[in-house]
């Protein structure tokens, strides 16, 4: 179990799945916050890998007035849901299938993407940021974070702004679209 660590729903305790999910650790979810806090108050995320949900539920308590959690996992899926009803959030809205077929069906356009697959799969950053940027997915004011280990490859050529943060094993990217 975690902890959301401010907002509305400071200090409340999250379920986490029991299949090895490993939830984004405390202070990386406080410093990520604290980076885009000028556009979580009334922006929309996505919460893509939500595991439990922490980094978007993180968001909304933050004041995010809508966060859509994809998770292909069924126990996964099935904790976020738990989290928002243990929290009676209703701005939540979960999507249990595969990242790439959830990317597929977006329509609207989101100030944050959170991106935080299974460290192996390196591919899904690439993936991700490139469908977000092709399909036009992104507000004109957004940001990408993506959580990760070791190094991936991601064309940031496109976004105006990055800065990396090293948090032990696990590095940050904010990328930032601005107009």
């Amino acid at each position: 179990m975690i902890k959301v660590v401010g907002g509305t729903y400071r200090s409340r305790i999250l379920k986490t799945p029991n299949d090895g999910t490993e939830p984004t650790k405390s202070m990386v979810r406080q410093a990520v916050a604290s980076s885009l806090s000028d556009l979580i108050e009334g922006g929309t995320v996505l919460d893509l890998f939500a595991g439990s949900g922490a980094m978007g539920i993180e968001m909304l308590s933050r004041g995010a007035d809508k966060c859509v959690f994809v998770d292909q996992g069924r126990e996964q899926a099935y904790v976020i849901l738990e989290n928002l009803a243990t929290l009676k959030e209703r701005r939540g809205v979960v999507l249990n299938k595969d990242y790439k077929a959830a990317l597929d069906e977006m329509r609207e356009q989101f100030d944050i993407v959170i991106i935080d697959p299974p460290y192996k799969m390196k591919d899904a950053y690439t993936y991700s940021v490139s469908y977000l940027l092709e399909n036009n997915l992104l507000k004109e004011n957004s940001a990408v974070v993506l959580e990760y280990e070791g190094e991936i490859e991601v064309d940031i050529s496109k976004f105006d702004w990055s800065k990396k943060y090293n948090y032990g094993r696990t590095n940050v990217l904010i990328v930032r679209k601005r107009k």
